[in-house]
C-alpha cells in the first residue's frame, strides 16, 4: 500500500475521457514528477488529489484513506503551480474574480464564485 494510492482513476469530461484507468503508487518520503505535453492530464490529476476536481471513477486514497468525497481543506495537501498567475496587487477574493470580471460576469455572480471557492478550500475550526 503507498502513501499516495491512484487506484484506476478515471475523469472525463461529458464524452470526453481524460484519463483512462490511471495507477501510481507513492510511498511516503517518495517524489511525484508529472510530465507530458499541455493537455496530457497532469493539472487534472493533481487537482483530483488536491480535491479540487471529483474523479469520474476510481479511488484516491492518502495513507490508505480513501480521498473520494473529502472537502479539499481535510485532505491536508497543497500545491504550488509551475507558473502561477496571481496579481500581487490583489488580495484573495480579488484574484479569484479577476478572471470572471473579464469574461463580463456579473459582480453579485462573481460574489458567489468568491464564496465557493473560500468554502471549499476552508478549514474546519472545530
Amino acid at each position: 500500500m503507498g502513501f499516495l494510492k491512484i487506484d484506476h482513476v478515471t475523469k472525463s469530461f461529458g464524452a470526453l475521457t481524460v484519463l483512462h484507468e490511471t495507477n501510481i503508487a507513492v510511498e511516503e518520503g517518495e517524489f511525484l514528477v508529472l510530465v507530458g505535453p499541455s493537455g496530457c492530464g497532469k493539472s487534472t490529476l493533481l487537482n483530483m488529489i488536491a480535491g479540487l476536481e471529483p474523479t469520474s471513477g476510481g479511488d484516491i486514497s492518502i495513507n490508505g484513506r480513501s480521498m473520494n468525497g473529502v472537502r479539499p481543506a481535510d485532505r491536508n495537501i497543497a500545491m504550488v503551480f509551475q507558473s502561477y498567475a496571481l496579481y500581487p496587487n490583489m488580495n484573495v477574493g480579488e484574484n479569484i474574480s479577476f478572471g470572471l470580471e473579464m469574461h463580463g460576469v456579473p459582480k453579485p455572480e462573481r460574489d458567489k464564485a468568491i464564496d465557493r471557492v473560500a468554502d471549499l478550500c476552508r478549514s474546519r475550526t472545530s
